[in-house]
């Protein structure tokens, strides 16, 4: 008969040394534990299968910055790449780009409106998400470079603003 079943039956508890009592006790704290460390590491497992499936699924997102080349590196990367090269704004002017592939699906302005920071120009899918952009600096809207609907690339400019005098963004 093992100790559990003999601390479960009180005839045999009786019967039971304090010794045999503190081991037992002691057993069942030990068989707890494990049962608590099994639970925690099947917890853990699990959390880290949910963040390498969030990982994967944000992948395009996480890679976006490595598209915006320092000003530095742009001569560089307009010559690697003529085909995708965006059109260098004047003063005064600024552009919205994606920071990833994906599909306009709401222009919220228009061209000739006028925004002011933090203004949600248009939203746009990729990769099963949603995503806002907002107006960078006050001003007017002077192009709008893609429609509802339309595909779009990686560093593509969606908006072209005109900053409100005086007015320059980040």
């Amino acid at each position: 008969m093992s100790i559990l079943e003999r601390l479960s039956d009180p005839e045999l508890l009786g019967q039971m040394s304090v010794g045999q009592k503190v081991v037992g006790a002691l057993v069942t704290a030990v068989i707890g534990m494990l049962v608590c460390m099994v639970v925690l590491a099947i917890i853990m497992l699990a959390i880290r299968i949910m963040h390498a499936l969030m990982s994967r699924k944000d992948a395009p997102a996480a890679e976006a910055p490595a598209a915006e080349a320092p000003a530095a590196e742009a001569p560089a990367a307009e010559a690697a790449a003529p085909a995708k090269a965006q059109p260098q704004l004047p003063d005064g002017q600024c552009g919205v780009a994606s920071p990833c592939a994906g599909k306009v699906q709401t222009l919220n302005a228009s061209e000739g409106a006028a925004v002011r920071v933090g203004d949600v120009l248009l939203l746009m899918e990729a990769g099963g998400s949603l995503f806002q952009f907002p107006a960078p600096a006050e001003g007017t809207v002077m192009k709008l470079c893609a429609a509802e609907g339309e595909s779009v690339e990686a560093g593509q400019v969606l908006v072209i603003l005109k900053e409100k005098e005086g007015e320059a963004h980040a």
